[in-house]
């Protein structure tokens, strides 16, 4: 075992102090050489386990390895500032080719109806890995103004995401000092963490968590459209249909932009339910037949209702039609990239 953890470089994988000693000393060298040299130690250090009896060794080793695996997550998570791994992409690519050739291969042997399967099976996946993501771009912790850029990107949003996302950023900050040795950095780090943690004391004593508007589902919405009837505003329309085009994964409305203006639809839905909920603080949500009011439906065109248990009891939810989804499929395929630029 000793052969194995002896470095002339200096780099080894002992214990929890000698991966931080080993993280800081690859600081000089290129992001593609770091990120190899991480990947071999943990190999090497798993070879290592795998031989060792003594506990406190294996307990020794076994936190270094935490020590590497975190810095790994952390580069991926912001890969966005780093080159790609040239090995990683030709692989990734290699696997694309094989995929290709067995669905080629596939539809080639296989009877019509087996083809019309696999068809319907990739128009799925493909619909599916269409759809907006369900994070808010432009995130981070570097700086002071990296903080504050951050704070103003989640302005207007779900008050219980506002709080998530800054405590994940605290902690994602936390784990990068850890293994940093650059004063300067330490610093604007720490700014940034300064920044978000007044935040979150902000949040907690302001009660910010009461103003969050949590969603009903897209089937209510539906039902409480047919009910509004003509009153359904033109931007109520809108938010439903954008809503029904994230098949009412509602996290993924922080990334599709209304039609008119910069603003994200999550954002649109909360100004325009504090204009309501304002509006309508003191009205009558139900009527004797346990049918929802007017001014309650107009809630409800926003996905949002002061008594969701209650709306789930009475009133049913519309599932969409296959004309619907048919509709929606073929709308997403005119918009998608891929098609514009062959055309």
């Amino acid at each position: 075992m000793g052969k194995d953890e002896k470095e002339d470089s200096g780099f080894g994988f002992k214990d929890k102090a000698k991966a931080v000693e080993t993280l800081r000393l690859l600081e000089q060298h290129d992001a593609n050489y770091r990120r190899l040299t991480v990947r071999g130690l943990l190999g090497r250090a798993k070879r290592v386990l795998s031989m060792t009896k003594a506990e406190d060794k294996i307990k020794n080793i076994k936190e270094a390895m935490e020590v590497f695996e975190q810095w790994l997550a952390d580069l991926d998570a912001n890969k966005k500032t780093d080159k790609p791994d040239k090995k990683d992409t030709k692989k990734e690519e290699k696997k694309k080719e094989e995929k290709k050739k067995e669905k080629e291969e596939k539809s080639g042997s296989d009877e019509s109806s087996s083809a019309s399967d696999v068809e319907m099976e990739d128009k799925k996946a493909s619909e599916k890995k269409e759809l907006p993501s369900e994070s808010v771009p432009g995130l981070g912790f570097k700086d002071r103004a990296a903080a504050e850029g951050t704070l103003k990107e989640l302005e207007g949003r779900d008050p219980d995401y506002q709080r998530l996302a800054v405590k994940g950023l605290i902690g994602r900050a936390k784990r990068v000092l850890t293994c940093t040795r650059d004063e300067t950095k330490i610093s604007n780090i720490k700014e940034a963490m300064a920044i978000f943690e007044k935040f979150l004391d902000d949040f907690e004593s302001l009660h910010l968590s009461k103003q969050n508007n949590p969603y009903i589902s897209l089937g209510h919405v539906r039902t409480a459209e047919k009910l509004a009837g003509d009153t359904v505003t033109e931007l109520q329309r809108s938010f439903i249909a954008a809503y029904s085009g994230v098949s009412g994964e509602y996290k993924r409305l922080r990334s599709v932009r209304a039609q008119a203006g910069d603003c994200t639809w999550d954002v649109v839905r909360n100004r325009e339910l504090q204009t309501l909920k304002e509006k309508h603080a003191e009205a009558k949500l139900f009527t004797d037949k346990d049918e929802p009011t007017a001014e309650h439906l107009q809630m409800l065109l926003w996905a949002y209702s002061p008594e969701p248990a209650r709306v789930k009891k009475y009133l049913p939810e519309t599932k969409e039609d296959r004309e619907d989804r048919k509709r929606r499929s073929s709308g997403r395929e005119e918009e998608s990239p891929s098609k514009r630029s062959k055309q």
